[in-house]
């Protein structure tokens, strides 16, 4: 198998700071050639409360608590 790129998700998103140092860290990895940072937006935020919202209600249905 033969391996042309990886796709890097974070547990949370990065303050520009951070990024700019995630990045050059990542371009120091022999073989590297880009890094592209992805925006987050007010959609991905808006996901990411839905989801939250979503494995709430479930977990309460589960404990069968109201």
């Amino acid at each position: 198998m033969t391996i042309k790129g990886l796709v890097v998700h974070f547990r949370r998103d990065l303050d520009d700071h951070e990024a700019e140092r995630t990045i050059d860290a990542l371009m120091m990895i022999k073989g590297v050639i880009k890094v592209s940072a992805v925006v987050a937006s007010y959609e991905d935020h808006m996901n990411r409360q839905r989801v939250k919202r979503e494995l709430h209600d479930k977990l309460l249905a589960l404990l069968d608590v109201e």
